[in-house]
């Protein structure tokens, strides 16, 4: 088989439209959504007041002119929008069970006969997003999760929440702007000037990088040590002898790089690309 399709179980769907629509939204995600179009999805994120990450989103124009917004956790993130709605001619509807959200990457994809299919616009070579309703089958062999995570650590690609932490992680560390969930020359947004003042210092001194596992699995969290015993990151997803971690950029002054998590030897890599 040339080519793998996933469900991703944890995310799900939250319709938006009205005509305040773009006006809602552009003052609360960190990309410019006067952007999309019906061929040209967006990445963003929504942040907090304090610029720590809240959730990553992937935002859809469907053929009648709505907003699908891909999401993690979308009963809690409508709460969210719902805060911010005031006047605004917006409606918001969780699709959650009405729609199954699949990852689908490599050659000689077949098409999708009832859905929607957008290009993940993180990186080319995570291929596309389909979005089946939930009472449609998929007639073709699925791959488990782990195949996703699997192929998304490779390319130094984390996965919302289960890679940055909530209330806490700064996107600029997570890869974000990387990834094209940035734009540096739209207005105000939630968690703006944190995002601005990092950005412009030049203070990223730590990235989700992925590393190579030698030895035992390592777990989420776990401690990882330079060869002075300095602590320099920690253990974020992983499968099998491949996982992410924040890692400190210092780490790469010397070379060969060679940390260590317990007993476990990891040796990180820069993998992100664009294009």
């Amino acid at each position: 088989m040339s080519f793998f399709i996933v469900p991703l179980p944890h995310r799900s769907l939250i319709s938006l439209s009205g005509p305040d629509k773009a006006s809602f939204l552009q003052g609360l995600v960190t990309n410019d959504v006067e952007k999309i179009s019906p061929q040209r999805p967006l990445y963003a994120a929504f942040l907090n007041p304090q610029g720590k990450f809240l959730n990553d989103l992937f935002i859809v124009e469907t053929t009648d002119g709505d907003w699908l917004i891909d999401c993690e956790n979308a009963e809690e993130l409508l709460k969210r929008l719902n805060l911010y709605k005031l006047r605004s001619d917006v409606t918001l509807t969780n699709l959650r069970g009405q729609y199954a959200v699949y990852a689908v990457w490599g050659d000689d994809i077949p098409a999708l006969e009832d859905g929607a299919v957008i290009d993940d616009p993180r990186l080319p070579e995570l291929g596309r997003r389909w979005y089946v309703p939930s009472d449609t089958s998929i007639p073709m062999p699925l791959s488990p999760l782990e195949t996703y995570d699997r192929h998304r650590i490779l390319l130094g690609v984390g996965d919302g929440s289960r890679d940055v932490p909530v209330q806490k992680g700064i996107i600029l560390e997570h890869n974000f702007d990387e990834l094209g969930a940035m734009d540096w020359r739209k207005g105000c947004y939630i968690g703006q000037e944190l995002m601005a003042r990092t950005h412009y210092r030049g203070e990223i001194r730590k990235r989700l990088l992925p590393v190579k596992i030698e030895g035992p699995a390592v777990s989420y969290g776990a401690p990882i040590f330079d060869v002075e015993g300095q602590e320099v990151g920690e253990m974020r997803t992983y499968v099998d002898d491949c996982g992410l971690a924040m890692l400190r950029l210092s780490v790469f002054d010397s070379e060969p790089v060679e940390l260590k998590a317990g007993q476990t030897i990891l040796k990180p890599w820069i993998a992100l690309k664009k294009g």
